[in-house]
């Protein structure tokens, strides 16, 4: 009991300086991130940022797809490996991705034989692989309870980039178009991967471990992560989907404006969820697996920060770009205003959804995970094919409330009597 007693303050007194830290790092991605999709909505149009946020959805969802759910089995494992076991499993897996975009591209390049757009669409490809590898290493690194690092790398993913476009745009408006924010997002991409390599230098690369083969490695993890994989899956849907959907029936021009709002509140998602979310989970996997007693009283810390964090992070950024928004030179954003509350609302309610799951995710009960993420999806995808086509904007953000409502209570249910 002693050691017991000993450990847990030290846990919680780490993630408060570490949260500390992060929201600081983190902070600074936001705030590049909403200068970005501002500076597009002004000075290059609506049409553009709704071609951004087209591009943002399949930087989501293509890696939900290609991963084939192997990632969330190797970074819930890596809490409890060795660092050569680690590095071993990540050689088969990085294999496994070049062959999956290496098809891609060449299907890409093949597409020129018919098709002009096969730049713009190997370009895209380009900007997905590098997503989905950063996103990654983003992941594993958190697990590997090395959040600063991480942090640090997402900072120079995104602002750096984000920074240096948006300066240069400002002194040489040739450049305000899609292609060189593409540019310079490949760019960024490079750069951080390239950080990550220096920063890892001393991991054992290339020193042989005791794990598996490739075959017989992908076989176990892929029957391991079925259920993980099939629902981010379907949380990419759920998340992504509706601004296709807006796309589809109200064209770019107002899948623009909800890319802006929805842009903003999902920058205070990622917040909260980077900051403190991910920073506890290892922590609670490891309590998990100990049996510890720790593990409720770290759950419902969690609860109550993500809770207190999102409302607050929630009000003084919708008053923000209340203020903001007649400055953007776009009425059209401006008329659909009542909808950004609306949707803010909405993206507090699915930070208290995913904090939910992450009951789920630490004790391996990826079927739950799955029953539930299913359950939005569908409520989701429904609300949207019958709401939008009536009341437009507002429709979709209604769909975001509703789905998201009915989720938190079938997990807060599922946890209450199932997790326990």
């Amino acid at each position: 009991m002693s050691a017991m007693s000993e450990t847990k303050p030290r846990l919680i007194d780490g993630r408060v300086a570490t949260s500390l830290t992060i929201i600081g790092l983190r902070g600074g991605t936001l705030i590049a991130k909403v200068a970005l999709t501002v500076f597009v909505a002004r000075f290059i149009g609506l049409e553009a940022l709704g071609t951004y946020g087209l591009i943002v959805g399949l930087t989501v969802a293509v890696p939900v797809v290609a991963s084939l759910g192997l990632i969330a089995i190797v970074c819930r494992n890596a809490v409890t490996q060795n660092l050569a076991e680690v590095t071993g499993i990540l050689r088969h897996y990085a294999s496994i991705q070049a062959g999956i975009y290496a098809v891609g591209l060449l299907c890409a390049v093949v597409s020129a034989l018919f098709w002009d757009r096969w730049a713009f669409a190997a370009t895209v490809i380009v900007i997905v692989a590098l997503e989905q590898i950063n996103d990654d290493l983003f992941t594993l690194l958190n697990h590997l309870r090395q959040p600063r690092l991480a942090n640090l790398l997402m900072l120079i993913r995104s602002a750096g980039w984000i920074s240096v476009f948006v300066v240069l745009s400002f002194l040489f408006p040739s450049m305000r178009d899609i292609p060189h924010l593409l540019g310079f997002w490949i760019a960024g991409g490079l750069v951080t991967t390239a950080v990550f390599a220096y920063a890892t230098r001393d991991w054992p690369w290339t020193r042989p471990a005791a794990i598996a083969g490739r075959r017989e490695w992908l076989t176990s993890s892929l029957r391991a992560g079925r259920h993980l994989y099939i629902n981010n899956i379907a949380n990419a849907l759920g998340q992504y989907l509706d601004r296709f959907l807006v796309g589809l029936f109200l064209g770019l021009e107002l899948t623009g404006v909800y890319v802006l709002f929805w842009s903003i509140g999902n920058a205070l998602s990622n917040l909260i969820g980077t900051s403190v979310t991910q920073v506890a989970v290892p922590n609670l996997i490891k309590a998990h697996r100990q049996q510890s007693e720790v593990y409720w009283g770290l759950f419902r810390r969690l609860m109550v920060e993500t809770a207190l964090g999102s409302i607050a992070l929630v009000i003084v950024s919708g008053l923000m770009v209340q203020f903001a928004l007649p400055y953007l030179n776009r009425p059209v954003a401006l008329d659909w205003l009542p909808a950004l509350w609306l949707i803010l609302l909405g993206i507090v309610l699915r930070i208290a959804y995913e904090v939910q799951g992450v009951a789920f995710y630490t004790q391996s009960l990826d079927r739950l995970t799955l029953v539930s993420g299913l359950i939005v999806l569908v409520i989701g995808v429904g609300a949207n094919l019958t709401l939008v086509p009536i009341y437009s904007l507002y429709g979709t953000a209604a769909a975001i409330l509703v789905s998201y409502s009915v989720g938190l209570i079938t997990r807060g249910i599922i946890v209450a009597k199932y997790c326990r």
